[in-house]
């Protein structure tokens, strides 16, 4: 087993970059391993208080859910930078299906934005989880590479809406592992 991801919370002395290629150096002199510079995330400080991000991660744009009879849509935009990834999932109306359509049409939007396919698949969602009193979601992906299956967990607190929870628990059990989905 490998190095899959390395993080970096630093100053904003060096740049991002260069920082970077510090961490690829010293891994290959001091342990002779060669790493991806996309497993590498940097954050920096300024003045001690707000965070830079190198990677950006996925991040939640907007979710709908349509209804036509029994059958339901859900559509999710997710965004990297300035680029948007889209996912739709269409399947059965019920309450509780069209939570699992919105981490569905999510799972499609991250596939989308790493440019891969069939990789992803929702085993498990409960939207129904107390925490300090709060309401949380809490989901179960499974991640399909040539390492093999790989079971993966994300929550999100329920703040106003519980679609755009369930697009965020999906996103926390996945945002760690975007850059090696293709490896």
């Amino acid at each position: 087993v490998g190095i899959e991801e390395i993080h970096v919370l630093t100053d904003s002395c060096r740049s991002p970059k260069q920082v970077v290629r510090d961490i690829e150096s010293a891994l290959m002199a001091q342990f002779g391993i060669e790493l991806d510079h996309k497993k590498i995330s940097v954050a920096q400080t300024q003045g001690g208080k707000q965070f830079r991000f190198i990677e950006s991660r996925l991040r939640f744009s907007d979710v709908s859910i349509s209804l036509n009879g029994v059958r339901s849509e859900a559509a999710v935009r997710l965004k990297k930078g300035d680029a948007s990834f889209s996912g739709v999932a269409q399947g059965p109306g019920t309450g509780h299906n069209q939570l699992r359509l919105v981490a569905a049409a999510t799972l499609q939007a991250v596939e989308c934005a790493q440019g891969v396919e069939g990789m992803l698949m929702l085993e498990d969602l409960n939207s129904g989880v107390q925490l300090c009193g709060r309401q949380a979601v809490v989901v179960c992906v499974s991640v399909i590479t040539s390492r093999g299956d790989d079971y993966l967990i994300g929550s999100a607190f329920v703040k106003q809406d519980l679609s755009k929870a369930v697009v965020n628990a999906t996103l926390d059990a996945l945002n760690r592992r975007l850059g090696s989905l293709g490896d």
